[in-house]
């Protein structure tokens, strides 16, 4: 469990950004009082040091693999140009995920994207980490990681200069160091780096909600005055209104469920208001 407090904006989004041991490096070496203060900036760079993924990318240098990690559960996906590609590197993946271990618990192979989901993690076997470098001098690892064209990239966000220099001079030791981007990062923008992944807002739609909210979209029943009602938009579907309503009313509660955790990061609001939710007035 991390130890860092959440008493501000800026603590709060860490817990939740921080995979597990970042906060608590965090807390151990930076004044969370100080921390509010400084500067954050955001770090792009990619590497190339001796490890097995760098391996198979300069070998496969147009295939992309991008990876989410907690330590325990590993996903991968490998995106190749085309199936004739994927057939090619078939044999070098397979290596790979030998020298994984862990077991593959799914696979999916959509359009050009093969997704893997596999238990057990090895990351730590890497030695040196370039993870671990990260942490050690008090960044915060934004995932995934890409592999592609036989670098390793990276998206850090940092706090000071100093801390900078010396993980920049550590990493430098490794291999090849390129800085995508560099770019300061006011508060606020470091919750609007979240990405709201669609299938996790719009997948438990069924077919009949989509084109209800298309609809309403499309024929202006949400904006201000409405340029349609729902029984005019009903009519025009041969639908009764009721059950048209029936349709969106379940499609805007799930897609709000869906976004109710962003729109709760977003808010500015205290913690305590957060966990009571507000009393609304009666008459």
């Amino acid at each position: 469990m991390c130890r860092l407090k959440t008493g501000s904006l800026l603590e709060r989004t860490l817990v939740k950004l921080c995979r597990p041991g970042t906060a608590n490096l965090l807390s151990a070496h930076l004044d969370t009082k100080v921390l509010v203060e400084l500067t954050m900036f955001e770090v792009s760079f990619k590497i190339q040091h001796d490890c097995p993924y760098t391996r198979f990318s300069m070998k496969n240098p147009d295939v992309r693999l991008v990876e989410w990690c907690n330590n325990r559960i590993h996903v991968m996906e490998v995106d190749c140009p085309d199936i004739e590609t994927f057939t090619r590197v078939e044999k070098d993946l397979n290596e790979l995920l030998m020298w994984k271990g862990g077991k593959v618990l799914k696979k999916n192979f959509l359009d050009r994207n093969l997704q893997l989901i596999i238990k057990t993690c090895r990351c730590s076997k890497i030695s040196p980490n370039i993870s671990d470098i990260i942490e050690k001098h008090s960044f915060l690892w934004i995932p995934p990681e890409v592999y592609y064209g036989g670098w390793e990239e990276y998206k850090v966000v940092g706090f000071r200069e100093a801390d900078y220099k010396r993980m920049f001079q550590e990493l430098s030791e490794l291999g090849p160091v390129q800085i995508i981007e560099k770019k300061v990062l006011p508060e606020k923008s470091l919750r609007d780096a979240f990405v709201i992944s669609m299938s996790s807002v719009f997948s438990e739609l069924t077919d009949k909600q989509v084109s209800s909210l298309l609809s309403a979209l499309e024929y202006g029943y949400y904006q201000i005055p409405k340029k349609m009602t729902a029984e005019e938009i009903a009519q025009k579907h041969h639908v009764p209104r009721t059950t048209f309503e029936e349709h969106l009313r379940k499609a805007e509660s799930k897609i709000l469920r869906a976004i109710a955790p962003y729109v709760r990061m977003y808010s500015s609001t205290s913690e305590d208001s957060l966990e009571r939710p507000p009393q609304i007035p009666t008459k």
